[in-house]
């Protein structure tokens, strides 16, 4: 990993991702660029009054100056710039900065604030973003050495398989550059319309699955060395087992991968990711199909 772009938090609030986004470039020796994105609406200021223009400056000002004294308190020995960004759409402006520059990871604080109407920037990011998304937890919790990793075992498309192959290698390095140990999990989702209708008993159901899912990660892990413990193979809703099993490791980390559902079907179905940040507290790598091989970690 050589550069890392980080999406500041609020003057006002506690900079977490840029505090993540420090640790992992010490360990990978990576620059850090971070984008201090600002926007106010002027349009109910009476022009008379005020100079939407100076006020503007003041505030990109401010920002600079509260930046600069964060840098000179870090270790020199890390390349970190700040950009001040005055702009609407933070989405945009990630996507646009991401598309002209080369970084291999983004780094920000999550936040949960999906409605019906409104979609947030971290689940758009999931959905567009060209390169993996570092989701810092912004609350502190109890946590291991544990990156988990979230693998489909039984993926049949090329698109499905290739998103594993990355979601196991960027789970790696980041075990690696962490020194924590790494725990893989496939969970196994009986179809509501066989369970409502009991038309599968559902134990013979999982089991059945469970050995085509074994044989599959064996297969998947072969070059790695991941002991039988640190494999989980578990039956349940996705998100929600995802959830219980990071929280009962402790992980520090859970890697897991976006298939980008946009439009109504995003809406109405949503991504494994994205429902997991509503439950699971710690942090969250997300990685996109779309995602170039080279921007791993």
């Amino acid at each position: 990993m050589d550069k890392i772009l980080v999406i500041a938090d609020p003057l006002t609030q506690l900079q977490n991702a840029f505090i993540k986004a420090l640790s992992l470039a010490h360990s990978s020796c990576a620059s850090i660029h971070v984008a201090a994105v600002c926007y106010e609406s002027f349009a109910e200021l009476n022009d008379s009054d005020f100079d939407s223009g100076s006020i503007k400056e003041k505030i990109i000002q401010q920002h600079k100056e509260f930046w600069q004294k964060q840098i000179n308190q870090y270790d020199s020995n890390l390349t970190i710039d700040v950009e001040v960004v005055w702009h609407k759409q933070l989405h945009d402006w990630v996507i646009k900065e991401c598309s002209a520059n080369k970084y291999d990871l983004i780094v920000k604080t999550g936040h949960r604030s999906e409605t019906s109407f409104y979609t947030p920037t971290d689940w758009m990011l999931f959905r567009d973003s060209p390169i993996p998304v570092y989701v810092v937890e912004p609350q502190k919790h109890k946590c291991e050495k544990v990156v988990l990793v979230a693998l489909d075992a039984l993926a049949k498309s090329t698109e499905k398989q290739v998103l594993n192959s990355q979601l196991l290698e960027s789970a790696f390095r980041l075990a690696v550059q962490t020194d924590a140990k790494l725990h893989c999990a496939y969970v196994i989702k009986i179809p509501t319309l066989l369970k409502d209708l009991d038309l599968v008993d559902p134990k013979t159901y999982t089991n059945k699955i469970k050995v085509r899912a074994q044989a599959n990660m064996d297969t998947l892990l072969a070059d790695y060395d991941i002991t039988k413990e640190c494999v989980h193979i578990l039956e349940g809703e996705p998100w929600g087992v995802l959830a219980n099993l990071s929280k009962k490791l402790h992980s520090q980390c859970l890697v897991v991968g976006s298939m980008g559902r946009k439009g109504i079907m995003g809406k109405l179905v949503g991504n494994t990711a994205e429902k997991i940040i509503h439950v699971a507290h710690t942090d969250l790598l997300v990685i996109g199909p779309d995602v170039d091989s080279k921007s791993l970690l």
